[in-house]
């Protein structure tokens, strides 16, 4: 990255409004803070045009103004990163390449989201081959804005150059005799799914009834032999290996067994031996098909900045007749939406092959398949279930179009998914649960409130979710759960200035010294959540850099009084309960206070907040009341637990309850201990061991986790309570 250059000399005045050389002026919090954020954006501008100048690098003094023209641009590009140049750059180059109609006026939000995106990451031309967010941190490499003719989009065609393998004028090579055994075989029979109309059925007058819809059925069809079908059947395994070394290619052969793998095959396979077998087949043949053009030699490169932005336009723009774009939801989202919801779009490196061909399906027939064919315990081995269906193809490993042909489970279904959404115009990303992936996606009400929804959860709700796309609100982008991005929903449904307000605040904190961090966290607190009551951005930064107890409750405090009166309370309720979780977890992180009263004070504090961090709760109870104290509170919870009617409705009460006590368990010293107080808490579970959740019995989530910690069995499941 360019180094910082000298500040200029009309610049050193703004010192004293950034904060860095005088204290704050005594006023409300937010217009206290307010010359300092517009200072901040003023000394980023001309750093940034300083640098622009030392490199050599001419901006046009109409583009310049048009971002200094709109105060809202302004901040986006010279207030959002502690280096805006990459961004400043970043736009000009969208402007160079795209127009000046599109970046200034049509798809201002859409071209803030790619040139901030891109200054999170360094330039590729491979496109991401798995889950969202797989990014290398950014180089020296700037944007390009030199002159340039403006960008003509254009869509690969298939890249494939089938070569003739019978080809009389050269020496036939191994990969030759490959593909001429297959394509020369004689045709074999296979299963094969095709779709069918139901037969006509008629009424008691002889008048043929409507007919349903097609349905799948299997039909044995006959075709020439694929490479998989060699791999899965020994009789073409024999012919192949004699084929081969009939023209003069005997250290060519493979063993594969029978149906070890094969085209709906879902087990693992185990046997390590047969395993290496088989994908050394599987190597041989997917060889053969790219170097005849059967397959692609590589995977088509990823999109540049602007072709990924001048198809999103191509198709937001596409003409539907009125009562089809009804149909297709048609745009599924307005070029309005604020860039810090758009970045999740901007990150999307599909190749725009890849892109068309899903996008061609949406736009012709309506298609939109958001899941693909889940398999077993084969999809864990990368190797044998690409080996099961190894065929010629159009595209690659990594496509969207491989996985809707090769199947998976839960990491490719999440990707179908994303990626189909993403096509479609609609910030999406791949997330993990525990022991599952899944995907979130961005929605947008009737009434034009915008919000993250989880799609194909399995393990719990947005509150067990990490989002695999970046975070685009501190310097850093790194990944980060689920109520995050909500939380920028949310700010920008509050008011998208005042969350940009806040992402400058967060930049203004960030350039502190850790002494003026400390001791003005409480202003920055108090300024960022009366602009925006979701001002996580700053939040988290302040919490995470505070070294007491004291500032940590003050935080808190600030929140409660400031935000929460104005969150919804089912709506809003993991982003109120994440704030107060980070305080306690930071305050469990900070030496515990110093005697029994200032923890009982603590204690207090943490029970009117409604603390659920096990390990701080422990510790605060045995300063309190010792261990017996401890025992005591553990005992209590669990008889809570036992008369809430929440333990017997979906099992979710139970499993955070377990959660909890897995927790407290590992703050009692040594295993014969934790295996006694396990064994007096489920004293407590006598004769109450079974639930019975949606009509079926079964162990309490809890006497599971204590049965455990203890040692023991697990008891029979009974009738229920």
């Amino acid at each position: 990255m360019p180094s910082r250059p000298t500040l200029p000399a009309t610049s050193a005045a703004l010192l004293l409004c950034l904060g860095l050389a005088a204290p704050a002026i005594a006023q409300s919090p937010s217009s206290d803070l307010a010359a300092r954020r517009a200072a901040h954006i003023e000394v980023a501008r001309e750093r940034t045009l300083a640098a622009c100048k030392e490199k050599g690098l001419a901006l046009p003094p109409a583009f310049l103004a048009w971002v200094d023209g709109d105060p809202l641009v302004r901040a986006s590009v010279y207030g959002c990163r502690k280096d805006p140049l990459p961004v400043l750059l970043a736009l000009r180059s969208l402007e160079i390449d795209l127009g000046e109609t599109v970046v200034r006026r049509e798809a201002t939000q859409l071209a803030l989201a790619f040139a901030i995106q891109r200054s999170y990451q360094k330039k590729r031309e491979k496109a991401a081959p798995w889950n969202d967010g797989d990014i290398e941190p950014p180089d020296a490499e700037l944007p390009d804005v030199t002159p340039r003719p403006p960008l003509v989009l254009s869509i690969p065609g298939d890249p494939r150059v089938p070569v003739d393998t019978k080809d009389s004028a050269r020496t036939l090579d191994r990969d030759d005799h490959i593909v001429n055994f297959l394509e020369d075989h004689a045709e074999i029979e296979v299963e094969a799914k095709v779709e069918e109309l139901p037969p006509l059925v008629y009424d008691e007058k002889g008048i043929a009834k409507p007919r349903g819809k097609a349905v799948t059925v299997v039909k044995q069809v006959k075709r020439k032999p694929l490479a998989a079908d060699v791999i899965a059947d020994p009789v073409l395994q024999r012919e192949f290996n004699a084929y081969m070394a009939s023209h003069g290619h005997p250290e060519v052969s493979i063993d594969c067994g029978e149906r070890v793998v094969h085209w709906t095959s879902e087990a693992a396979v185990d046997d390590e031996a047969l395993r290496n077998r088989i994908a050394s087949a599987h190597e041989l043949f997917q060889a053969a098909y790219r170097s005849k053009g059967r397959a692609p030699a590589a995977r088509d490169r990823a999109p540049s900045m602007a072709e990924s932005m001048a198809w999103f336009l191509r198709n937001h723009r596409y003409g539907f007749a009125p009562e089809m774009q009804k149909e297709r939801g048609w745009p599924r989202l307005p070029l309005e939406t604020p860039w810090p919801l758009l970045v999740m779009l901007a990150e999307d490196d599909q190749p725009l092959r890849e892109r068309e061909e899903i996008w061609a399906r949406f736009r012709d027939r309506g298609e939109l398949r958001t899941y693909g064919e889940y398999i077993g315990g084969i999809a864990q081995q990368f190797d044998m279930q690409s080996a099961r269906r190894v065929s010629p193809f159009a595209f690659s490993y990594g496509s969207i179009q491989m996985m809707w042909k090769d199947g998976g489970v839960c990491g490719t279904m999440g990707n179908i998914g994303a990626r189909t959404w993403r096509i479609l115009g609609v910030p999406a990303s791949t997330a993990g649960q525990p022991g599952h992936c899944a995907l979130v996606k961005l929605e947008r009400s009737a009434e034009g409130q915008f919000r993250y929804v989880g799609e194909q959860y399995a393990t719990g709700g947005d509150e067990v979710t990490h989002v695999h796309a970046r975070w685009y609100c501190d310097d850093e982008g790194g990944r980060r759960p689920m109520v995050f991005h909500q939380a920028v929903a949310f700010a920008c449904n509050h008011s998208f200035a005042s969350t940009v307000d806040t992402l400058v605040l967060r930049r203004v904190y960030d350039a502190l010294p850790e002494a003026q961090q400390r001791e003005e966290a409480p202003l920055f607190v108090a300024a960022a959540l009366e602009v925006n009551p979701f001002a996580l951005v700053v939040l988290e930064r302040v919490i995470a850099e505070a070294n007491s107890v004291e500032a940590l409750l003050s935080v808190q405090a600030i929140f409660e009084r400031t935000a929460e009166p104005k969150l919804d309370a089912k709506e809003h309720a993991l982003y109120r309960t994440t704030v107060r979780d980070l305080v306690h977890a930071r305050i469990g992180a900070l030496p515990a206070p110093q005697g029994k009263q200032a923890n009982a004070s603590l204690l207090q504090a943490l029970d009117r907040q409604g603390c659920t961090d096990a390990k701080l709760l422990a510790r605060c109870w045995r300063a309190v009341d010792g261990e017996e104290g401890f025992v005591t509170r553990c005992e209590a919870a669990l008889q809570e637990y036992l008369r809430s009617p929440e333990r017997t409705k979906n099992g979710r009460a139970g499993r955070e309850l377990a959660g909890r006590l897995q927790k407290l368990g590992q703050t009692v010293k040594g295993e014969k201990a934790k295996a006694a107080w396990a064994g007096e808490m489920l004293e407590h579970f006598a004769g109450k061991e079974t639930l019975v959740l949606r009509g079926k019995p079964a162990l309490d989530p809890v006497v599971v986790t204590l049965c455990k910690i203890a040692g023991r069995e697990l008891p029979k499941v009974g009738t229920g309570q």
